[in-house]
């Protein structure tokens, strides 16, 4: 998983641009309104196949799509083998995902390792998207005070990428993200064992017992952040200041999620250009359901205008 380190993914923020950029002039540029989480998905799977697995655009990565979306659609679906039920779809699906990466891989003369996708980017980009306009304007306005984003873009030519240094400036937009992390965690929970007895709340939960931890729960609790029903990006000014394992939207500890800095990068690459192309706000109300992960029940439709460029 070398590829996942810091040091690794700095020398692929150019291809992440680039593939951000093919991904606007495509699915935004000249329309009046989009529908976010179908987009962003897309966006995260391009970005995926193509510095992951190297699979360029075309048949196969669409063929690749529609294989990869069954799959998901059945990892936590009731586990019944029958030809109908989308269990066993999902099976057949990740046996035809994995069959084309070796094939693919065996093309390049090298063995396969299974990776698996990076869900936290389009969440965050879209659920971003749904917060009050007030929010997304707050994002530019913040930036343009600490002369970042639009500032970067003032310094590039047309066409020219962002770098890693571009990405380092972007303090207060990552701010932004973790606390919508927070409030919609991408993750619902996982599986722990308790290495000890614990007493909580009264109960005792004997060593060796799996337990099941809820993101939501802990990001939620008053007694760790202070109103937290209010979107207030200012909690993350200093991270230090959060309790160990109180803020666990990629997990914690030594199994936290690999892709964490990928999704970081992926993240602020694709905010930037949203907010200095386009202003936006919601087409219709809408609520987040999860199956498993949080997902916007019509789509997250918003209209969109472009943005009147200064530079």
């Amino acid at each position: 998983m070398s590829f996942l380190k810091p040091e690794s993914l700095k020398q692929y923020v150019g291809k992440m641009d680039l593939e951000v950029r093919l991904h606007i002039d495509e699915y935004w540029q000249c329309k009046k309104e989009v529908t976010v989480l179908p987009l962003m998905k897309t966006l995260t799977f391009n970005i995926i196949c193509t510095l992951l697995f190297g699979i360029e655009r075309g048949a196969r990565r669409d063929k690749l799509v529609d294989l990869f979306q069954e799959m998901i659609a059945g990892m936590w679906s009731i586990p019944i083998n029958l030809p109908f039920t989308r269990y066993t779809r999902s099976i057949h699906s990740s046996k035809s995902v994995r069959n084309m990466l070796k094939d693919l891989i065996g093309e390049k003369g090298k063995e396969i390792q299974e990776m698996g996708s990076n869900p936290h980017q389009d969440l965050i980009t879209c659920m971003l998207s749904s917060r009050n306009p007030n929010d997304v304007e707050e994002i530019s306005e913040e930036e343009i005070v600490d002369n970042k984003q639009e500032e970067i873009a003032k310094g590039k030519h047309r066409g020219e990428s962002l770098i890693w240094e571009d990405i380092t400036k972007m303090k207060y937009t990552w701010r932004v993200a973790m606390e919508t992390m927070r409030m919609f965690p991408p993750i619902f929970g996982g599986f722990s064992q308790a290495v000890k007895d614990i007493e909580n709340d009264g109960y005792i939960i004997p060593k060796g017992w799996q337990i099941f931890w809820v993101t939501s729960m802990t990001q939620m609790d008053d007694g760790i952040f202070r109103e937290p029903q209010k979107f207030d990006p200012a909690r993350f000014e200093n991270p230090s200041s959060i309790p160990p394992y109180c803020y666990i939207p990629f997990g914690g500890g030594p199994r936290i999620c690999p892709g964490s800095e990928f999704a970081k990068i992926e993240t602020l690459v694709t905010i930037h250009y949203l907010v200095t192309q386009f202003t936006w706000k919601l087409s219709s109300d809408d609520c987040f359901s999860r199956d498993p992960m949080p997902a916007s029940t019509k789509g997250l439709p918003i209209q969109i205008a472009p943005k009147k460029q200064m530079f």
